[in-house]
């Protein structure tokens, strides 16, 4: 909800409590398409114990191996690379979206282990790059290009995962695989940094790349990607997605792709699971290759098939989880016709892990998609944002302009305001540790801190980082000011 008048915002910082939850970064919608088309998930660790040969052995825990990088793409200009093989049917080479993603443990460059009174220790050589964004992506018949892509999450920067340090991050590679005459083929990711060696719970890293291509003969369909970084250990973990409805007739496909780090083939009890309304309960997920009550167990995995066609291609990929499944809706007793929301589950009782990236997609009515496509075909991007006007958006530009002295014109959006500074301290410190860049302003007339994490001269810019924050726990109500405009 927009706050308008001072009388409500007295009412916020009264009335404001704090809701903590899982470490890390919540969970937030990334991108929205509706279109008849379908999609693919192809990606690749980056760490084992040989730099070119696949890993086979299931029997070993993660932490006893001995990592270095992979690296197989005979360039001596990288010094880690992986690969895998993206194949979309024929006459489906439209890509609508293409998103990169890549993730590791990464405490240090290097770690080694001491063993002191039969207690095993962790050390490291204390050296970490801080540009864990920056690597070098190559497509099919095509040279290497350098990615910078967004730091969605580093805990390197904040007091969180102390002894392991994992970060994510993302790029929209969307125009690179819409400007090359052959999709399919091999990509090549290379330089992703991770930990060598030893570190508690053991090292890991990968990548995967997500894309989303356009065919006329397939259903209409709803796509969305969520991305955070959320560790999953004594508290489960709920996702819901929403903005769709399905066909009023017939059965109902749907299908999931997630990735995650630290899933160890030995540990048990790590579970996904989907919501059974029918039931009232959680449905764990499973195929031939996950077992229910031990989903991710460092497989790359299609339904019920592995995905060999990477190099190298590793049965056990050391901690880095990649799958692709179909929801079993038989009878459209998950999904029903005429359904708007689903939600999944994430959970475990021993071996801890880390999501950080979910896809979700749902064949829907083919009036709905006519609706939306009249209304405007959304795309949430990092940097490109394409949105109508409307009433949300109006409301903002039609506030009352409030004077700041030294402060930048525009439109901010504001999650807190203080009186007492310790409060406003401990509130950006807060969204500091949730991977936020907590920016603040005072206000001279009463003298208050106001704490806001976007600013833009573009209405279009503010109103979505709203939509997408405002799906937090921890940001009950966040609203935009217009500022010195």
């Amino acid at each position: 909800m927009l706050r308008l008048t001072s009388s409500l915002l007295l009412f916020l910082f009264v009335g404001m409590h704090f809701v903590y939850a899982q470490e890390g970064l919540h969970f937030s919608v990334n991108n929205q398409l509706y279109l008849k088309g379908n999609s693919a998930l192809i990606g690749n660790n980056i760490l084992s114990e040989d730099d070119v040969d696949p890993f086979d052995d299931r029997s070993i825990y993660n932490d006893k191996i001995k990592m270095e990088y992979i690296d197989v793409d005979e360039d001596k200009s990288t010094f880690s690379s992986s690969q895998a093989v993206l194949t979309l049917p024929k006459h489906s080479e439209k890509i609508a979206y293409a998103a990169l993603y890549w993730s590791a443990i990464y405490k240090y460059d290097k770690g080694v282990t001491r063993t002191i009174n039969n207690q095993v220790i962790y050390k490291g050589n204390d050296e970490r790059s801080l540009d864990v964004n920056k690597i070098r992506f190559k497509i099919p018949q095509g040279e290497y290009n350098d990615i910078e892509g967004l730091k969605v999450y580093d805990s390197y920067l904040n007091s969180t995962f102390n002894d392991s340090k994992p970060y994510v991050c993302y790029a929209d590679v969307t125009e690179l695989l819409q400007n090359t005459d052959t999709v399919n083929g091999t990509y090549t990711v290379a330089n992703i940094k991770a930990t060598e060696g030893y570190v508690s719970g053991g090292c890991s890293g990968g990548w995967l790349l997500y894309v989303i291509y356009e065919n006329p003969d397939d259903k209409p369909k709803y796509f969305t990607t969520y991305n955070g970084f959320i560790e999953v250990d004594k508290d489960e973990v709920n996702i819901s997605f929403a903005n769709f409805k399905t066909d009023e007739i017939g059965d109902i496909k749907t299908s999931l792709a997630i990735g995650a780090l630290e899933g160890d083939q030995k540990f048990k009890s790590d579970i996904l699971s989907v919501y059974n309304k029918q039931t009232n309960k959680f449905i764990p997920l499973s195929s031939s290759l996950r077992a229910k009550d031990n989903f991710f167990n460092s497989t790359i995995t299609i339904d019920d098939k592995y995905f060999k066609d990477r190099t190298p291609n590793s049965m056990n990929t050391l901690g880095f989880d990649l799958a692709k499944l179909t929801i079993p809706n038989e009878n459209n007793s998950i999904l029903s016709n005429n359904s708007s929301e689903l939600t999944i589950q994430l959970k475990t009782k021993a071996d801890r892990y880390y999501a950080f990236f979910v896809a979700f997609e749902t064949e829907i009515s083919p009036i709905y998609l006519e609706n939306k496509n009249e209304d405007f075909y959304m795309t949430v991007d990092i940097e490109t944002y394409a949105l109508p006007q409307n009433e949300d958006i109006l409301k903002i530009e039609n506030l009352n302009s409030i004077t700041i002295p030294n402060l930048e014109p525009g439109y901010y959006l504001v999650t807190n305001v203080f009186s007492v500074e310790k409060n406003a301290t401990n509130w950006k410190k807060f969204l500091s540790e949730k991977g936020h860049n907590a920016r603040s302003y005072k206000n001279p007339i009463n003298n208050w801190d106001y704490i806001y994490l976007e600013m833009s001269e573009d209405p279009n810019v503010v109103y979505l980082k709203q939509r997408e924050l405002s799906r937090l726990d921890y940001f009950e109500d966040i609203w935009v000011l217009k500022i010195n405009m």
